[in-house]
């Protein structure tokens, strides 16, 4: 039980880090405005994945993917900086085609999966609105972190003195699980807030990138749908309410196809 709950943390988490990362996500975690961490400072993506346990071989092939994500943090050049994390990501898959014992359920690829469905898969569609999308993107990923607080959430997150700890022995997935909810808060407020915003900048736009971004979600979905009933009812139960659409498939097809009150289900 243990490792499946540590392998559908591993795709969460990894998602809210590259999502966050260029997308930077309702109500910050701190109510003092003077303490929330401001936009410039970097995420300390090491405490998190040590947090998760990530092991050393799996961190030498995508650290500096990691990185390169990071480096978005400050929400400028997005569009001309996605093609060094399209090349990055494709040698951090490819380092760990050779590490034939590390990622064997190939984590990693399917955590990032929004990151070849754009590289690859709709590269040419993306390519086409890039002449659109350029001039306006990042004042959307800009607005879109003032509205919903996505950097500062995850930054609380890695300063949290319970994530801390799990870091400092080896990694605790129930720990982390614990901690999640506001995360998916801020997932919750971005995801409509980028699909709006850029469908009304450039027409689709935000459609294809919802589409892009929902990918490791189906993945994390199919996961749990092939677990045992007593294990998917115990996962269910100890996430977060907040974070129950992402492991849902009939829920992720209503945020796909644009229904944001799927989202919220739990809250009734």
């Amino acid at each position: 039980m243990f490792i499946q709950m540590r392998k559908l943390l591993l795709f969460s988490i990894s998602v809210l880090i590259i999502f966050s990362a260029v997308n930077g996500t309702i109500k910050p975690v701190h109510d003092d405005v003077d303490v929330v961490p401001h936009g410039e400072e970097m995420l300390d993506v090491d405490t998190i994945f040590r947090a998760l346990g990530v092991p050393y071989c799996m961190r030498k092939c995508i650290d500096p993917f990691i990185n390169s994500t990071t480096s978005l943090w400050n929400m400028r050049n997005v569009v001309n900086q996605a093609r060094k994390v399209c090349t990055l990501h494709a040698q951090a898959i490819t380092c760990l085609k050779k590490e034939q014992f590390c990622d064997h359920h190939k984590i990693f690829s399917k955590a990032s999966s929004s990151i070849e469905y754009m590289c690859a898969t709709k590269h040419v569609l993306f390519e086409r609105m890039e002449t659109c999308l350029n001039p306006i993107v990042d004042d959307v990923m800009s607005t879109c972190d003032k509205e919903c607080y996505a950097r500062s959430n995850l930054t609380a997150f890695a300063q949290d003195s319970n994530i801390k700890f799990a870091a400092t022995v080896g990694g605790n997935a129930f720990i982390v699980a614990d901690h999640l909810g506001d995360l998916c808060t801020s997932l919750q407020c971005t995801l409509p807030c980028v699909t709006k915003r850029l469908n009304n900048k450039c027409a689709l736009s935000g459609w294809l990138s919802l589409d892009m971004l929902m990918q490791p979600f189906d993945a994390v979905s199919v996961m749990v749908e092939q677990l045992s009933p007593p294990l998917r009812d115990l996962i269910t139960k100890k996430i977060d309410k907040r974070c129950r659409f992402a492991i849902n498939p009939s829920r992720l097809n209503r945020i796909r196809n644009g229904d944001f009150n799927a989202f919220n289900m739990d809250h009734s």
